[in-house]
């Protein structure tokens, strides 16, 4: 099928007829949902990982995702319409697709530099099986310049093709957050643009058909991956930003909370928390993106640079509070029992990727603690070394210090008083997402310390 010459009309209609073959390149947390979404409007779908037991799990309809509401439901439909099924092959599956859907993950390295060369590998394999016509969608994440400068010229090199004469190629980043990936998928409009008029035109038309979400064409590849880049360092500024202020504000005795809070009846005021750093693939990652670009063209991004740090140093101020925390009760760090709640790097979701609660856990036991894990998400699997306790009073028993690391709804409901029975008294408790007040803290005879919080002294 000559893909790239239908008008969007005519993609749209072979979409949902069965007739467009689409190639999902990595079933990872957003590969895994796409499939599915376009099997269910009606394409034909093959998805690619090189991990066979991620493929036969899937083959089998069982997603591992189980954070996410409603997708393993859509993916045993998908299976069992026959519309779906999974490979470790790609080139095969490359050889008969109409549309290639690249999903591989873009993390950074140890020296915080972007590591692209999955999807470049990625590309290769692509290359050598391509058949004329087809269609190139990058998903993943890349830096501004890395479609057009990079993989465009590597499937060239390895395909003997032309790109926009023999092929398309389009960036539409994706946009959803880890626990609502399919809720995201149908409602937040989709950036495309391509490198050429055609790619666009059919990139936007089988996204705008799968999804039914409005899409935004946009110049080229290069401006879509800006848009996701910019999108994301705007919240990990603005996180640093509310960082900066809780660490000062917690020095002159004010409660950023409260500032924040009513700074938000201002119309122009988007607010923003602090916490105990950041965490996850996309946001500690994703500023290294446009430093490392910067720098190619002798530009350097001082504060997205600037931002980064204020948040990476966020574990070290969080193990700053438990050590006062535990001063106020009497006791130390070393001699104390520390319970942390809440490992993941965002509540609800089952994933450690660049967690900042990991950075908690392992000062504390350079300093001599005895670590407790507790987090609903991970229940008797072994997290940063340790075995994570099958529930909360399991944990909190004999506990000298309380830390709560996620916003999770289980510690969002604890009882104080029954809490504070259970553990070591006089009990320390750190609050770095702020679901605690000071004064309910206090009456219940905990030591308290948050994140920008003012203290509340015990008589």
């Amino acid at each position: 099928m000559e893909l790239l010459h239908l008008s969007e009309k005519e993609t749209k209609e072979a979409l949902v007829n069965g007739k467009i073959t689409i190639c999902v390149v990595g079933l990872g947390r957003i590969g895994l949902p796409t499939a599915c979404m376009f099997a269910a409007a009606g394409a034909r779908v093959i998805g690619v990982d090189i991990n066979e037991e991620i493929v036969h799990e899937v083959n089998s309809g069982k997603c591992r995702f189980q954070d996410e509401p409603g997708m393993e439901e859509l993916l045993r439909k998908a299976i069992a319409q026959k519309k779906f099924n999974a490979s470790c092959d790609t080139s095969s599956c490359v050889a008969i697709s109409d549309v290639i859907i690249l999903c591989v993950p873009t993390p950074v390295n140890e020296s915080k530099v972007p590591y692209f060369q999955p999807i470049l590998e990625s590309c290769v394999h692509i290359g050598k099986s391509l058949k004329k016509g087809t269609l190139i969608v990058v998903e993943s994440t890349v830096s501004p310049g890395t479609v057009e400068n990079k993989i465009v010229p590597l499937i060239e090199k390895t395909s003997g093709m032309k790109a926009t004469e023999d092929f398309g190629v389009a960036s539409c980043p994706e946009r959803a957050s880890p626990g609502e990936t399919l809720n995201h998928l149908k409602s937040v409009p989709r950036i495309v643009g391509g490198i050429d008029s055609d790619s666009t035109k059919v990139a936007a038309a089988i996204y705008s058909s799968a999804l039914g979400v409005k899409i935004i064409k946009v110049a080229d590849p290069k401006t879509a991956n800006a848009v996701k880049l910019t999108e994301n360092i705007f919240r990990d500024v603005n996180i640093a930003l509310m960082n900066e202020f809780a660490i000062l504000y917690e020095k002159l005795g004010i409660d950023v909370i409260e500032v924040i809070n009513t700074c938000s009846t201002k119309w122009n005021f988007v607010p923003h928390y602090p916490g105990p750093g950041v965490g996850g693939p996309c946001l500690p990652a994703n500023a290294y993106y446009i430093i490392d670009e910067g720098l190619k063209v002798g530009y350097i991004p001082l504060l997205i640079r600037m931002a980064r740090e204020i948040n990476d140093r966020m574990p070290d101020h969080v193990v700053t509070l438990v050590t006062e925390a535990l001063n106020c009760a009497g006791k130390v760090v070393s001699k104390s029992r520390i319970t942390l709640l809440g490992v993941s790097y965002k509540a609800g979701v089952h994933d450690l990727q660049m967690t900042p609660l990991q950075r908690v856990f392992q000062a504390l036991k350079i300093m001599g603690a005895s670590v407790a894990i507790y987090d609903p998400m991970f229940k008797g699997e072994e997290v940063f070394g340790a075995t994570v306790a099958r529930n909360l009073n399991e944990a909190l028993s004999m506990s000298d210090c309380i830390i709560i690391g996620t916003a999770d709804k289980e510690f969002k409901n604890m009882n104080l008083n029954k809490v504070a029975q259970i553990c070591n008294k006089p009990t320390a408790l750190v609050d770095t997402c702020n679901i605690i007040t000071p004064e309910d803290a206090k009456k219940h005879g905990f030591f308290y310390q948050g994140v920008g919080r003012r203290i509340v002294r015990h008589s």
